[in-house]
């Protein structure tokens, strides 16, 4: 195994660095200063139509000192012929940036510098947050390029989030300690929102329980991509961004994919030593994801459904055949995996790409490996949509939540008398279970 500071382990990284922006680049960079001999940290912040950012940027600059350098990439971004409320709201955010650069005394620690980049009119079939977070994670893998180890780490905030004082600190230490580790789901709360009804306050209960329920029932199953996939709150390597091909433009469901491919390299980790705020709030920026989840809640007065705990069931026998059965015996076996997963097998045509995994791999190990590259996050859920379609029909999250707490030994899950104790029993036992 190579060092992780050995010459040999800083001319590999570097390599892949200088590689990745040859190819994958897509502007010239924004920032001229150069980087400190300490920069370690770099969080990168996307920002379309908010009016404030005082909140977030006094988060950071509380933040205890990480023992080394920080900077924070603001991306304010918007795309073509974007309306007038939103430019001004992204001029109001790069003079509040300025601000917080030149108030004498200065309001930033010694260890900790703030750039705003400006990307306006950018092409609407990719402008988004995939594309405001991927062209600030290359600005930042660019710096992590130019110091000499290039061993920088890339943390992904966004503008409405708070954190805790410990947040620097502990994201430095857990990849310290990790050298193997290409980056982190870092654990997340949705406070309560400031002033609101009570009916907003159910909706992000109900939705954050139900990213939880997802998480935990994948848990229970030993998938191996049982992480929350949370862009707000996710950090990797830089080495590691640029050697999976960088951040995609998806305007929604970036992190998912993104984190995906982390995971499979192996080493990957929920840090939960420290947390993100990110704020509770309706939004229609992005086609899926926290914002349109309350408003759709809200604007159908329904109770929020999510997966029913079958299909976790059903997960489990199959990571139970991949993990525990000997790979000649995995084919012979999925016939007699639960019905939905079988049919969706067969429907995916996995015996043919077991035959190919079989003639491709030398250990059980590899086996294992390049069949949970097949059966990935997003393949698993193409089979609980799948599922939830055809044989288990989604549920109200309360009830799976107190379901999915019994199978996987969630302990007081039973005794919840409502979703809102639901959600703080699940938020202790994700704390501790990752």
């Amino acid at each position: 195994m190579i060092e992780f500071n050995s010459r040999q382990a800083i001319e590999q990284r570097h390599a892949a660095i200088r590689q990745y922006l040859g190819r994958r680049q897509l502007y010239p960079f924004q920032i001229e200063t150069e980087p400190s001999n300490d920069l370690g940290l770099l969080v990168v912040i996307p920002c379309f139509d908010e009016s404030d950012l005082n909140r977030t940027l006094g988060s950071l600059a509380r933040c205890d000192a990480p023992g080394r350098d920080v900077e924070i990439i603001v991306v304010i971004n918007g795309p073509e012929g974007m309306n007038e409320t939103a430019r001004e709201n992204n001029l109001a955010v790069l003079r509040q940036i300025t601000e917080w650069g030149s108030v004498s005394p200065a309001r930033l620690p010694e260890w900790l510098r703030l750039f705003g980049l400006w990307y306006e009119d950018l092409p609407i079939r990719h402008a988004g947050v995939g594309m405001a977070r991927k062209l600030g994670m290359d600005e930042a893998v660019g710096r992590i390029g130019q110091t000499h180890k290039a061993d920088g780490l890339i943390v992904c905030l966004d503008a409405d989030c708070e954190v805790d004082p410990n947040y620097l600190s502990q994201i430095d230490k857990e990849f310290s300690m990790h050298r193997d580790c290409p980056g982190v789901s870092i654990y997340f709360e949705h406070p309560p929102p400031r002033g609101e009804a009570s009916a907003l306050m159910e909706a992000i209960v109900d939705y954050e329980l139900h990213l939880r329920c997802y998480v935990a029932g994948q848990r229970f199953a030993n998938f191996p991509y049982a992480f929350h996939t949370v862009g707000s709150a996710m950090a990797c390597r830089g080495a590691s961004y640029a050697e999976q091909g960088g951040m995609n433009r998806r305007k929604a469901g970036e992190d998912f994919y993104f984190i995906q491919k982390l995971v499979a390299l192996g080493g990957y980790r929920a840090l939960n030593s420290a947390t993100v705020y990110p704020a509770a709030r309706l939004s229609d920026r992005v086609p899926f994801g926290t914002g349109p989840a309350m408003k759709s809640s809200l604007n159908a007065d329904e109770v929020l459904s999510t997966f029913s705990p079958d299909i976790f069931l059903e997960l489990r026998a199959f990571c139970t055949l991949v993990f525990e059965e000997p790979p000649s015996q995995v084919a012979k076996q999925v016939k007699d995996l639960p019905a939905a997963l079988a049919e969706f097998l067969q429907n995916q045509n996995f015996s043919e790409r077991l035959i190919e995994i079989e003639d491709n791999v030398s250990d059980p190990a590899n086996f294992r490996k390049r069949v949970f590259r097949w059966f990935n996050a997003f393949r698993f859920l193409k089979f609980a949509q799948f599922a939830s379609r055809e044989h288990h029909a989604k549920i109200p999250v309360g009830i799976a939540a107190t379901q999915i707490a019994n199978i996987a030994g969630i302990p007081g899950g039973q005794d919840c008398g409502n979703n809102t104790e639901l959600l703080s029993t699940f938020r202790r036992w994700d704390r501790h279970a990752g």
